[in-house]
């Protein structure tokens, strides 16, 4: 029998999990499993459990179900511990970004089903000014609406609440003067809007096909100041379809694994950190740390073109 310790967050998006938690812990027994369950009590408190069960060298496996936030932190805990074990997750948040991009059903039975039918694969994490994020780091227009949006609306409209909020911020969009250094390549302009991403799908609508998950290489993705109200439309592409901008001469798309981004004015810049809040600062220094995590992936996944050549 294997040990496996499972955080998870009761509270998260509807709070559905409550109503679940017993088939899942019926269901993880049942699959050969000896589980401890943590129910998160606080802000961080994923990141110290994680790593506390980690290194006490007593499990297998880690569990942890919530919503990207709850992944982060403890993806966080994992990177911080010495010892490293395959993370699972069951997404029970509004969006899911990073369950959708691996392949994990948002229906909470389902997606036990496909943690238990999975195998290890290395995932790059990134860091940005110290801080883990897993799946995107993001500036300027619309990084603040993940966090300002209500938490009753994305439970009843899920995704679209998002950009519905985000259509109340088109009239304020403003510039920020920037220098981006990527991996020695300098790039200096106003820029609205910037992520960097390892992940299939940003928002629950941005879809990205051209990337892999462990190939030490984020993706970048800059959109200049439009010269008009046209050319602003036309460059909010980016929310249905990052292929479709790449052509856009307001937008520059690029790979990099040490990114430097300068703000060249004393600004506000709003940041996100997969959803969450990140502090302000003059600069912010991103970097891919390849491989840094294993986490489990339906076994429909292992040999994606998301992915380097399948571990033997």
């Amino acid at each position: 029998m294997k040990n496996l310790y499972y955080i998870c967050n009761l509270l998260a998006g509807k709070a559905e999990m409550a109503s679940h938690l017993s088939l899942v812990i019926d269901k993880l027994t049942k699959a050969g499993f000896e589980v401890t369950i943590h129910p998160t009590q606080a802000p961080q408190d994923a990141t110290r459990m994680a790593a506390l069960a980690a290194d006490s060298g007593k499990y297998d496996y880690m569990l942890c179900s919530g919503g990207d936030g709850t992944l982060n932190e403890t993806l966080t805990g994992l990177m911080q511990a010495k010892r490293h074990i395959p993370l699972g997750y069951i997404p029970c948040g509004s969006v899911n970004d990073f369950a959708r991009s691996i392949g994990i059903p948002r229906d909470i039975p389902a997606a036990v089903d496909a943690v238990l039918d999975s195998r290890p694969r290395r995932f790059d994490l990134g860091t940005v000014n110290g801080r883990v994020f897993n799946y995107i780091a993001a500036f300027g227009a619309f990084t603040d609406v993940s966090y300002e949006t209500p938490q009753s609306a994305k439970n009843v409209i899920g995704p679209v609440a998002y950009f519905l909020n985000a259509a109340t911020k088109l009239p304020n969009i403003r510039p920020y003067p920037m220098r981006v250094t990527i991996d020695g390549q300098v790039f200096e302009d106003s820029f609205i809007f910037g992520m960097v991403t390892n992940a299939a799908s940003v928002g629950g609508v941005l879809d990205i096909n051209d990337f892999q998950f462990d190939d030490g290489s984020f993706e970048i993705t800059l959109i200049k100041q439009p010269d008009s109200a046209l050319d602003l439309r036309s460059t909010v592409r980016f929310l249905r379809d990052i292929h479709e901008i790449g052509e856009n001469e307001n937008v520059i798309c690029l790979r990099g694994s040490d990114i430097t981004i300068e703000v060249l004015e004393d600004v506000q810049v709003p940041w996100t950190v997969d959803g969450e809040y990140l502090e302000n600062s003059s600069v912010f220094h991103i970097i891919d740390h390849q491989q840094a995590v294993s986490l489990l992936v339906p076994h429909s996944f292992v040999g994606t073109a998301f992915f380097q050549e399948p571990e033997e």
